[in-house]
């Protein structure tokens, strides 16, 4: 009985391995290349009882982002950063302040 079975044994194992080696196996799938998303947002507090001024607005054309953002400051001073992306740059900012701003109500310093 166990030289019968050992030949039986090794048949099934054969037959696991031919039928596994038989199924088709998963393919590798091509890398799918996404073109960037293209946006472009604004928004801004503008409250006079409470004295805030500030917002952002920004926006993304095939890969390259730019964008500003003001604060009206404690000091009077309007800090204004305007900002680029592109490819591997990073965060590129250029900074100004206007002196002694007086924000005009109901705007935004983009529009000024």
């Amino acid at each position: 009985p166990a030289t019968t079975m050992t030949p039986r044994i090794f048949l099934c194992m054969w037959l696991l391995y031919a039928s596994a080696s038989a199924m088709p196996q998963p393919q590798g799938e091509e890398a799918t290349t996404l073109m960037p998303m293209n946006y472009n947002f604004e928004w801004n507090v503008d409250n006079e009882n409470n004295q805030t001024y500030y917002g952002q607005q920004e926006e993304a054309d095939n890969g390259r982002v730019e964008g500003e953002y003001y604060v009206w400051l404690p000091d009077g001073r309007l800090q204004k950063v305007e900002y680029y992306v592109d490819g591997d740059s990073g965060f590129v900012p250029t900074i100004t302040y206007v002196d002694a701003y007086e924000p005009q109500w109901g705007t935004t310093a983009f529009e000024n």
